[in-house]
């Protein structure tokens, strides 16, 4: 079959070369093309939602040192990401596969019948096929995010030249949805004189077979484990022990540091008490992690491994026979998935064997694990809470006039009995997904009321680096996490940080806070060339003397609560929530990418170059106390309806209703 395939492709002449996965590519290969004087190209990394050999989901790496030299003396040319409107892939990727995600699934699911069928009965509970809707959801947004690239490219390149193209993507994958988005009448782009290299198909074979045996092996061990080990039970069963709210930790580096917006927050004393609230671990924590978890008002319980799911032999067995009967090494995702579904299923029906509790409480929680556990929760009498702990979603980044909602497969089949959020906008957003959330609750901004509690908590920002700012303006400035030639660039993050210094040397009385999002070795590896530029600019900033650096793990509320005005790049939410208690904020696009946005749209918030901005820092530092008024009209979907610092409290209270 593969001599066939060779054979075939041989035959086929292409005009140009365009290579997208470098990070793979052998000096040999890219040789033989120069040498036939085939012209060569490589596609700028950027960010694109298939990508997955860079250092990050979606994160394009960079070039070999080899692929650097030949392009700098031309031999190979560069095919600029901005050529192909780079930037405008992803979201437009993301977005079409929840348009057609609930149109394709019916095709997708006759391939998988008996297997979908068997789970949903295993879980007793049709939502349990929402494991697999949610991973054939990501699977078509990496389709179309290859789909557009290479409509782009035979546009910038010209379509009727034969192309040969290496794509960072699995090619078997990528055909085998193509024919399934067919069957299911969705219009896709044709390429008729693009096609893919006879290496990557060998390489998407050999890749797909490695995926199925270990997903076969997993299956197997757990199978098996199950026989051997399932008809132990231990002796003594510990005491259960009960309590209202179950608290998950799911991001340590955001829940468990040392700021005001840790997993305690629910507690006041009052509505909700420390002895009501048991912490669950649902990710891997060092010992310092674990130490300031245990010294948190409430309690922890880890839930248990893989090995409290060696039982139900029976289903396991059934499972595996299935995995074998259809679709032969060809269903290494559906294997998977229908593991992952069993496996959180029975592990939180364990949970509940020690545990009581009323209500699970979590937020990022949108991977596929919390299916199964919400669907053993639910069926225990259990409600299960989801909130937004920022504003930054796709919604934000809409464009005027543009029909593209960014809409994302990460807010798709989110089984929730209740959603909290900030403001009607995210509401409308994540309703335009399917199958997400039971009941929506808007309470406000969850972290305005630390913003102006001015509470001590070990800050960076010394208590005399405070006292030696009398009659100072105080400016409290937040970037974001920056891509390579995606939104929120390194462009704009290099803009950023140079319209910061250039403040501080232009304004009197001015002294600035800058708080980091990010440590500063990533910026190395998201973007190896713009990146240290822009740490000479922040090395810049730690030696100027109007101006304090606060790394990542600084309190952002704290910062908040000392300054005059916060300045954010858009859309960080910390400019949100100083709006939601009234304290000047804005958004600051340093160059002009975001003016059709929602918050630019609605005036006042936001600026678009450096004279804007010290013109709205210059507007604000002269105005009189408490004279400023939020330009947000306070019914407007965009804001905080409440903007009383009480969020947490209306939260508390829905809780304990």
């Amino acid at each position: 079959m593969l001599n066939r395939l060779f054979n075939k492709f041989k035959r086929m002449p292409f005009e140009l070369v365009v290579f997208e996965s470098f990070d793979c590519v052998r000096k040999g290969i890219v040789r033989e093309y120069i040498k036939k004087s085939i012209p060569v190209y490589f596609i700028e990394p950027f960010v694109a939602y298939h990508i997955k050999k860079g250092p990050y989901h979606g994160f394009a790496g960079t070039f070999p040192d080899y692929i650097e030299q030949l392009l700098q003396k031309d031999v190979l040319k560069l095919l600029p990401a901005d050529s192909i409107d780079g930037k405008s892939i992803y979201r437009q990727a993301t977005d079409k596969a929840v348009e057609v995600i609930e149109s394709v699934f019916p095709e997708y699911r006759k391939e998988h019948k008996e297997l979908f069928e068997y789970v949903s009965d295993t879980l007793q509970s049709s939502v349990a096929e929402n494991v697999f809707k949610k991973n054939l959801c990501n699977g078509l947004a990496e389709f179309y995010s290859v789909n557009i690239l290479l409509h782009r490219i035979g546009k910038f390149l010209g379509s009727d030249r034969p192309i040969l193209f290496y794509p960072d993507t699995n090619v078997r994958s990528y055909l085998k949805l193509k024919a399934l988005i067919s069957k299911s009448n969705q219009k896709i782009y044709e390429h008729p004189n693009i096609r893919f290299p006879v290496r990557t198909h060998i390489a998407a074979f050999f890749e797909n077979l490695k995926e199925y045996l270990l997903a076969i092996s997993r299956l197997s061990a757990q199978t098996l484990a199950s026989g051997l080990l399932g008809h132990l039970r231990l002796r003594h069963k510990k005491k259960k022990k009960s309590y209202t709210y179950g608290v998950t930790i799911i991001s340590p580096t955001r829940q468990i540091a040392d700021n005001q917006r840790g997993p305690d927050f629910i507690i006041d004393n009052s509505k909700i008490h420390a002895h009501e609230v048991v912490y669950f671990p649902l990710c891997d924590l060092t010992s310092e992690q674990k130490k300031r978890l245990g010294e948190m008002s409430g309690e922890v319980f880890y839930p248990p491994g893989v090995k409290a799911c060696f039982t139900h032999f029976a289903k396991w067995r059934k499972l595996l026979w299935l995995a074998f009967k259809k679709n032969l090494l060809r269903n290494g995702k559906e294997i998977d998935a229908a593991c992952n579904a069993l496996i959180n299923y029975f592990r939180w029906q364990k949970v509940l064997e020690n545990v009581e509790f009323q209500h699970l409480i979590t937020h990022c929680d949108f991977g596929v694990n919390h299916i199964g556990r919400n669907l053993a929760l639910n069926q225990a009498g259990k409600q299960t809470w989801y909130f937004t702990d920022s504003i930054n979603f796709g919604c934000n980044m809409n464009m005027e006039g543009d029909s593209c909602n960014m809409r994302h497969p990460s807010w798709t089949y989110l089984y929730y009995d209740h959603f909290v959020t900030w403001d009607e906008l995210l509401a409308r957003y994540f309703r335009e997904h399917p199958a997400t959330f039971k009941h929506v609750h808007v309470v406000g901004c969850l972290w305005s009321e630390h913003a102006i509690k001015k509470d001590k908590t070990n800050n960076v920002v010394t208590d005399s680096v405070l006292k030696n700012l009398d009659g100072a303006f105080k400016l409290a400035f937040f970037d974001t996490t920056y891509s390579r030639k995606g939104f929120c660039a390194y462009e704009e993050g290099l803009a950023f940080a140079e319209h910061i210094l250039q403040l501080a040397e232009d304004l009197q009385d001015v002294y600035i806070f800058f708080k980091e999002k990010k440590q500063r070795n990533i910026h190395y590896i998201l973007d190896p060339v713009l990146g240290p530029r822009l740490l000479d600019l922040y090395r810049k900033m730690d030696t100027h003397s109007k101006i304090k650096i606060c790394p990542d793990r600084e309190d952002a509320s704290y910062l908040i609560s000392v300054s005059d005005m916060v300045i954010s790049f858009p859309f960080t939410s910390t400019t949100f929530e100083a709006l939601s208690v009234n304290k000047p904020a804005i958004w600051h696009d340093p160059l002009d990418c975001y003016k059709g946005t929602p918050y630019a749209e609605a005036g006042g918030i936001m600026t678009h170059s450096y004279e804007e901005l010290k013109a709205k820092v210059m507007e604000i530092k002269n105005m009189q106390a408490n004279f400023y008024n939020n330009p947000i009209p306070i019914n407007s979907p965009l804001m905080d309806p409440y903007r009383d610092g009480k969020a947490i409290d209306r939260f508390r209270e829905l809780l304990s209703t």
